[in-house]
């Protein structure tokens, strides 16, 4: 069995992982956000974390154990760029208390284009927009996008019926 003792903060972005086992020369596989990121069989494990972000840390000694099933904390945005024309950058703003909030600035590169949202709180929605900028200065269309932030999802609230005699299940939502 795996103990994990409290993070230990190593630096302004960094904390320790400790944690230890029962079993003799153990090795330890060490999950961030449901994805396997070590493999050890050291009893230290260093993570970065930016402004704004949180993980949830699994160690299992165990691998056939699957870890938690973890959702996503952040929204990723991906699109094709303009293979010509007069696109400079992508604007990517952010809709928070009734303001558009400029978030980051992506170069036109003419291939895929992807961005990575802040941390975003659960059980809301958000909205973002792309805005293409010109070599002019000039906005272009933009492109708006609505997530509904929902990492821990309610359990259905639906009941089970067997009958014996057919061997069949009826679900029914409450």
């Amino acid at each position: 069995m795996v103990t994990i003792q409290p993070p230990i903060r190593t630096g302004r972005r960094t904390w320790l992982l400790r944690y230890s086992s029962d079993q003799e020369d153990p090795t330890f596989y060490i999950y961030i956000d449901g994805t396997l990121v070590a493999e050890t069989h050291h009893t230290e494990y260093e993570i970065s974390i930016n402004i704004g972000e949180s993980y949830i840390a699994e160690i299992l000694e165990d691998a056939s154990q699957l870890p938690m099933q973890v959702f996503p904390g952040k929204q990723r945005l991906n699109w094709f760029g303009f293979t010509e024309g007069d696109v400079d950058y992508y604007r990517i703003d952010e809709y928070i208390d009734s303001a558009w909030v400029e978030r980051k600035r992506k170069k036109e590169t003419g291939g895929y284009i992807t961005f990575e949202s802040r941390f975003l709180e659960d059980g809301q929605t958000h909205t973002f927009r792309i805005v293409p900028i010109g070599i002019d200065g000039n906005e272009g269309t933009a492109k708006q996008f609505a997530v509904l932030m929902v990492r821990h999802p309610d359990v259905p609230d639906v009941g089970y019926t067997y009958d014996g005699g057919t061997n069949k299940v009826t679900i029914t939502e409450n």
